[in-house]
C-alpha cells in the first residue's frame, strides 16, 4: 500500500511539472536565481537601516499604557538581550522588505519574460501580466496588513496582557516581564495577524485565477477552519480564549472571501471554461485535471530488440 500511494504521489508531482503552472513555476523560479544576489544585498542594507529603527520601535511599545500594565515592570536579564532583540527585529523588517520586493520585481518583469508571457498565456491568469493589477493587489495586501497590526496592537494584545497579568496577580505573583519574552510575543502576535489577514486576499486570488475550485474550498471547509485554530494555538497562550482570537478573524475572513466571489461578477475565465474550449465531452464527470502533454519518442537504444 506504501508503494502504491508513493507511486500515485510522484504520478501527481510529475503530471503537475508537464502542466502549463509546472511550467510557469520553472520559468519564474529561473528568473529568480538571476536577482538572487540583489536580494542578498538589500537584506542587509535593510538590516542597517531597521537596526535604529528597531531601537525606536521598542522605545514606542514601552510608552504604550495599553501594553504595559500599571504595575508591571520590564526588565533586561542579560547585557546583550537589546541588541540581540534589535537585531532581529532588523531582520524580521528586512525579510518583509525583501518579500514586498520580489512582488514588484516579479510584476516588473513578468511583462519582458517570453518564455513566462508564453506560460501564462496558457494558465489564463490575466492579473499576472498586468503590472497595474499586481500593484493594486499589493495595495490591498498592504492595507490588510495594516489592518491586521491595528486590531492585534488596539484590541488583541491589551485584552491578552490584562488576562494574563490578572491572572498572575490572582496567586500573588510580582509581574516582571522579560524584555525579549514581551517583544517577542508581541512580534509574534503581530506577524500572525499580518499574515492571517492575507486570507481574503489569497482566497480571491485563487478562485479568480482559476488555479482552485470554489467547490474544492467549501468541501475542506471544516480543515481550513482545523488550519486556522492550529496556527491560532502556535501564536497565542495555551487556553481557548486567546486561541479562538487569534483564528476567529482568519475564519471570518475566509468566509467573507468566498461571499465576496459569490456577488462579485467573475472578469476572468475559470478552470471549467478552460476545459470546455479544450472541447471536454458534454456532460464530462470525471476529476478535473489538466491534460498531459506528450513527450516526443526517445529513439531505441543499442540493446534494444527493435535494431
Amino acid at each position: 500500500m506504501t508503494g502504491t500511494a508513493g507511486d500515485g504521489l510522484a504520478s501527481a508531482f510529475e503530471e503537475l511539472l508537464e502542466s502549463p503552472q509546472g511550467e510557469l513555476l520553472s520559468a519564474t523560479s529561473d528568473m529568480l536565481r538571476k536577482h538572487a544576489k540583489a536580494f542578498v544585498v538589500l537584506f542587509f542594507l535593510t538590516m542597517m537601516v531597521g537596526y535604529p529603527l528597531a531601537g525606536e520601535a521598542v522605545e514606542w511599545l514601552l510608552n504604550q499604557d495599553d501594553l504595559v500594565p500599571s504595575d508591571v515592570e520590564i526588565v533586561v536579564l542579560q547585557p546583550l538581550e537589546l541588541v540581540i532583540l534589535q537585531l532581529q527585529l532588523a531582520a524580521h523588517m528586512a525579510v518583509a522588505v525583501v518579500v514586498l520586493a520580489l512582488i514588484l520585481d516579479l510584476a516588473w518583469n513578468v511583462g519582458r519574460d517570453e518564455r513566462i508571457r508564453s506560460q501564462l498565456a496558457e494558465v489564463a491568469l490575466p492579473f499576472a501580466p498586468a503590472l497595474t493589477r499586481v500593484l493594486i493587489a499589493v495595495s490591498f495586501s498592504v492595507g490588510l496588513a495594516i489592518l491586521g497590526l491595528w486590531y492585534t496592537l488596539d484590541f488583541l494584545l491589551p485584552l491578552l496582557l490584562d488576562y494574563l497579568h490578572a491572572d498572575a496577580s490572582s496567586v500573588g505573583l510580582t509581574a516582571n516581564w522579560q524584555l525579549a519574552a514581551w517583544i517577542g510575543f508581541i512580534a509574534g502576535l503581530c506577524l500572525g495577524s499580518v499574515v492571517g489577514f492575507q486570507v481574503p486576499l489569497l482566497t480571491l486570488l485563487a478562485l479568480r485565477g482559476g488555479l482552485v475550485e470554489r467547490s474544492m474550498l467549501t468541501g475542506y471547509r471544516r480543515h481550513i477552519f482545523l488550519v486556522a485554530f492550529i496556527v491560532g494555538a502556535l501564536l497565542s497562550p495555551p487556553d481557548p480564549l486567546s486561541m479562538l482570537l487569534v483564528a476567529g478573524p482568519m475564519i471570518i475572513l475566509f468566509e467573507v472571501a468566498l461571499l465576496l466571489d459569490q456577488l462579485l461578477p467573475s472578469s476572468c475565465p475559470r478552470i471549467e471554461a478552460r476545459l470546455l474550449r479544450a472541447r471536454i465531452p458534454h456532460g464530462y464527470a470525471g476529476p478535473l485535471r489538466w491534460p498531459r502533454r506528450s513527450r516526443p519518442a526517445r529513439p531505441p537504444s543499442a540493446s534494444s530488440p527493435l535494431r
